[in-house]
């Protein structure tokens, strides 16, 4: 199972701003946006008396990367694919349920038949036809704006990212449905759906770029499948190719999608300062709170325990995004001891608990950093390997971001693969005969 981005991410906080409301804003007399519109202006840590937050937060302030100042305006006024999306796939039980199948689905190509995969392609099709068509049309506009705003830190609604894995899901299904069509029409939905990938990556949010890694595994599972078809041309190959290159070309980098996680973070402090905490966490969340005796000296939580927890959260969040344009092999190590140092208090009163448990989630910040890495690794091992089979420039970088080794082309008869050293992750492998 694919490990999640911090606690935003894992429990899709707040998707309803409603269900907020009745939850808890109604009775302090005033609405979610009106609070959160106040711990915009981070009130709480600005007031800090605590040395060490007041450190921390200076040099955030220095970097120029405090949530407000990380928002963009609104750069897709029309045809903003992310708009046309939600009039495609409007119905989040319908997402969930698409996601649930097509994931399902996905996940066993590499073991099946491909005309067993074609029957089960199409029969998913008809059931999805009006989606999926309705998919493909937004995927062909220039450009998408999720209008993600990091100044509500983790009370961002999160359904993008779920109703756009769909929208990939539906359009790697309908790829693999016909084994009779030319293969540039299955290149064209597999393209399509790639975009989605691009889109959720490009907006540098944590969660949205563990997704896309995760619907990059499955894409390329159908790549395989569609340069392994009979009758594939170098042409196809290199239209294939030229998808994954740009992706490279564009890759968003690591520093900056965590200096908007921690900027998440600052304002969520600040909704916990308002006494917003109770609705960061879910319903069996609060039932073992109780059990372990710590719920309400967590949903009350005093200024002082607010402000040593942030700053211990920030002392780490410096001390990653330093490292972070070092490839991850290189940063690893250091990462592991920045994990085990934010948890070494843990039996005692100073223990940062909403560091560790809420924004950190224990280690999985460091796991979705290994999990981009195993992403970027995926798609240059293909890039190698098709650059091997077309004659196509090959990527500057050499080197596997995971694990320090050199991407290698090997030739087994009929047979050209990449071994990427990971069991996580499947091999760029493509068999045929290219005419």
């Amino acid at each position: 199972m694919m490990p999640h981005a911090p606690r935003c991410a894992g429990c899709v906080v707040l998707t309803l701003a409603a269900l907020v409301v009745q939850l808890g804003c109604q009775k302090r007399g005033e609405s979610l946006e009106s609070l959160l519109a106040h711990a915009a202006t981070l009130p709480g840590v600005r007031a800090s008396r605590q040395s060490a937050l007041r450190e921390e937060f200076r040099l955030v302030e220095q970097s120029h990367t405090l949530p407000s100042e990380l928002n963009t305006d609104a750069s897709l006024v029309h045809q903003n694919a992310a708009v046309a999306l939600e009039h495609a796939l409007p119905d989040l039980e319908q997402i969930s349920k698409i996601n649930s199948e097509t994931e399902s689905f996905l996940d066993t190509l590499g073991a099946a038949d491909p005309s067993l995969v074609a029957q089960e392609a199409r029969l998913m099709g008809t059931k999805w036809s009006k989606q999926t068509k309705a998919v493909f049309e937004a995927s062909k506009l220039p450009g998408c704006d999720y209008g993600i705003r990091f100044d509500r830190g983790y009370f961002n609604d999160l359904s993008f990212v779920y109703r756009s894995a769909a929208a990939c899901r539906l359009l790697l299904v309908d790829a693999v449905s016909d084994l009779e069509s030319p293969a540039n029409v299955a290149i064209a939905r597999f393209d399509a759906a790639w975009r989605w990938t691009d889109w959720l990556a490009n907006s540098e949010h944590l969660e949205a770029r563990v997704q896309a890694a995760h619907l990059r595994s499955e894409a390329l599972a159908v790549a395989e499948m569609i340069a392994g078809r009979p009758g594939v041309t170098a042409d196809d190959l290199r239209a294939i190719y030229r998808t994954l290159d740009n992706t490279l070309r564009h890759w968003p980098s690591m520093r900056g999608t965590l200096v908007r996680e921690r900027a998440m973070a600052i304002i969520t402090y600040e909704a916990i300062r308002l006494g917003l905490a109770d609705l960061l966490f879910t319903a069996d969340e609060r039932e073992q709170l109780r059990a372990d005796g710590v719920y309400d000296s967590l949903r009350v939580a005093k200024e002082q325990q607010i402000d040593a927890d942030e700053a211990a959260y920030l002392a780490y969040m410096r001390e990653i995004i330093d490292v972070s344009d070092q490839p991850y092999y290189i940063r690893s190590k250091h990462l592991v001891e920045c994990d085990r140092l934010l948890r070494a208090n843990e039996q005692t009163d100073d223990y940062p608990w909403f560091a560790n448990h809420l924004f950190v989630l224990d280690n999985s910040l460091t796991l979705a950093q290994a999990e981009l890495a195993r992403d970027r690794a995926r798609v240059e091992g293909w890039v190698f390997l098709l650059a091997n089979l077309t004659g196509e420039p090959a990527p500057t970088n050499h080197t596997n971001p995971l694990n320090g080794e050199k991407y290698k082309v090997t030739t087994r008869g009929h047979e050209r693969y990449v071994d990427l050293g990971d069991r996580r992750s499947a091999n760029p492998h493509v068999t045929l005969a290219i005419q």
